[in-house]
């Protein structure tokens, strides 16, 4: 019975370990999974996908349409189906991963561990539990590596097509790879150069590269839809090239950066393969990059090219360093440690039979050879094992996120039909809480980049009898309303941002401001004068603390009409006549107004703008066009 099971594990151990090459890391992310949001980037991402709008650059099309898919999942909640699609990115990544090191070290076990090792550091797991970009792009790393590797193995062209088919792909996510796919392409041509003297090869492998790159016009059909500025063709060019529509560079910049920036990052990116490997798996690395130098040197060559991208490329672009961004390297990094792995398993089973060199074989001497090897076996095993167990309370998102909570409860706190302004950088999460999990309620929510983020459009809401609340700008806003705080209050400490949801009780400043003229034209040269009337709607007294008039260049200002409340003559700064003075005070219900003696002095049709300021908040008033005629 035994010996059957053995014979079955023996061949079929390259479909048990792929298998337990996907299956451990998905089940061990999805056991930690991110169930909501925790806030940053990936909370912009996750309002997107479920309209298509455009993401920023390069537009990420791939991402954009393989997560839309996954909305429509029967699991769980939208935010926890975004989540899912990175833990199975990440699994499906492992699983190439050590089907690609197998393809070269043809050793199931030390492949397999060296993909668990991988799936395990820090910088990979702490991606592939919640929605990120870098698990697709990692997922299509190593499937172009697999892909090469295949391709070296057979040398047939339906193999080399399958590469350009993955290179282009890899090119359809993150634009680090637009960096790093060059020394890959490279070990493609050394292996085989001359099938790239037929042009038929070179004609079909072009229409496969070409073929998932076609995925970019996404983002011009969503932006003539509606949904994006990506609506030319040099718009589309500039955004796939990492670039917004205006042809800036997104995210970072290059040729700005000093050498000592550049050093001082590159040394924060040597260290982050350090704390994550640790000194002795850096050696067996080192050792394992020997041996594959011996036994496959245009591999080793390429994938050290590879390295050499990933970490000159970032600190010319970013002036910080960014663990995810040494992810590929760290692929690479699992291929040296296996053939390292395996040299200690060969290099130990030879020292041991050297030993034995000229002796007679005792029974004692193949329990301890066999014992060797079950040791060496075990060793290897526990080093993923222990991954898991130090990181897994640290990694661990299996709760929603504090920033995630304070939001569910403060729309559970919100009547159906309120308005909510908020000002902070916790403001994505806030979106998709009230867009996919409140949306029965129909609460209004507007952002501070929102054209109707004004203390006239809340007040409005108020007076008209909508439940009216803010979060964030607390400074200035709680010195308008008399308000009261609904919840508890999150400090999140990513952003050094305290979150509060504030309710709006009482106005304390109601402040309107308006005009009269007998006309809007006037003759060149003729005076004339308008009024401002500016009225307190509250019932307490309220201090103007400055008045500021902007006229156009065709007409001035002659003198304050002394009948009115207001009868200093201005100051003037930066050609902006104003008014300050601690006596301009308006009683509840009550008004004061300006009268202004003007004269036109040049033909032509301009507005003239007048506002208030109170308890630093500016009330404008409507723009007087007032024409000049010859």
């Amino acid at each position: 019975m035994l010996q059957k099971i053995k014979n079955i594990f023996l061949k079929r151990k390259i479909i048990i370990f792929s298998v337990f090459s996907f299956l451990i890391p998905l089940v061990i992310y999805v056991l930690t999974l991110e169930p909501k949001l925790v806030g940053g980037d990936t909370s912009w991402y996750a309002n997107q996908i479920p309209g298509m709008t455009l993401m920023v650059p390069t537009g990420y099309p791939t991402f954009s349409m393989f997560l839309k898919l996954f909305t429509y999942l029967p699991i769980g909640d939208l935010a926890y189906r975004l989540n899912l699609f990175s833990a199975i990115l990440g699994a499906l990544t492992t699983f190439f991963l050590f089907l690609a090191i197998n393809k070269l070290l043809k050793n199931e076990f030390i492949s397999f561990i060296s993909s668990m090792i991988f799936a395990f550091i820090v910088p990979f797991w702490e991606v592939a539990n919640r929605l990120e970009f870098d698990t697709l792009n990692c997922f299509f790393i190593t499937l172009l590596i697999f892909s090469a590797i295949l391709y070296n193995e057979r040398k047939t062209r339906k193999y080399l097509y399958f590469f350009f088919f993955c290179l282009g792909l890899s090119l359809t996510n993150h634009p680090l790879a637009f960096f790093l796919v060059p020394a890959i392409v490279l070990y493609i041509i050394i292996i085989n150069p001359r099938i790239f003297k037929s042009f038929k090869a070179i004609f079909i492998s072009i229409i496969y590269f070409i073929l998932p790159l076609l995925s970019y016009f996404y983002l011009l059909i969503r932006s003539l839809q509606g949904f994006g500025d990506v609506n030319t063709l040099l718009r589309l060019f500039y955004y796939v090239t990492g670039r917004g529509v205006t042809g800036e560079l997104h995210g970072g910049s290059f040729g700005d950066k000093s050498i000592e920036l550049i050093f001082k990052v590159l040394k924060d990116y040597a260290n982050i393969i350090y704390n994550t490997y640790g000194i002795v798996l850096l050696i067996v690395a080192l050792v394992g990059f020997i041996i594959l130098l011996r036994k496959y040197r245009k591999f080793a060559l390429c994938t050290f090219l590879l390295i050499f991208f990933n970490f000159i490329v970032p600190p010319l672009y970013a002036g910080h360093a960014l663990r995810n961004y040494m992810l590929n390297s760290m692929i690479v990094i699992a291929f040296y440690m296996a053939f390292g792995f395996l040299s200690i398993l060969n290099g130990s089973i030879f020292l041991f039979n050297k030993s034995l060199k000229n002796k007679p074989v005792l029974e004692i001497d193949r329990f301890l050879k066999y014992f060797l090897i079950a040791i060496l076996l075990l060793f290897f095993t526990f080093l993923p094992v222990s991954l898991v167990l130090e990181h897994c309370e640290e990694l661990d998102l299996s709760e929603p996120s504090p920033v995630y909570n304070f939001w569910d409860e403060a729309f559970s706190n919100m009547e159906s039909g309120s308005r909510v302004y908020v000002f902070a950088r916790a403001a994505n999460v806030g979106m998709f809480v009230n867009t996919y999990e409140y949306g029965e309620k129909e609460i209004e929510y507007i952002y501070h980049t929102n054209p109707l983020y004004t203390l006239d459009n809340m007040l409005e809401g108020f007076e008209n009898g909508i439940p009216v609340y803010f979060i964030g700008n607390d400074s200035l806003l709680l010195t308008v309303f008399n308000t009261e705080q609904v919840g508890r209050t999150y400090y999140w400490n990513r952003y050094n941002e305290t979150l509060r949801l504030y309710k709006v009780t009482k106005l304390l400043v109601n402040v309107e401001i308006s005009y009269t003229s007998d006309s809007y034209t006037r003759e060149f040269g003729e005076k004339f004068t308008i009024e401002y009337i500016i009225k307190n709607k509250n019932k307490e007294n309220i201090k103007i603390d400055s008045l500021e008039l902007e006229l156009p260049n065709n007409i001035e200002l002659l003198d304050v009409n002394p009948a009115g409340y207001i009868n200093q003559y201005p100051g003037i700064s930066d050609d902006i006549y104003m008014w300050v003075s601690d006596l301009y005070e308006i009683e509840g219900k009550n008004e004061i107004n300006l009268i202004l003696e003007l004269r036109g002095t040049s033909p032509g049709k301009f507005p003239i703008k007048f506002r208030a300021t109170t308890t630093g908040i500016y009330i404008d008033c409507d723009d007087i066009e007032m024409e000049i005629k010859k």
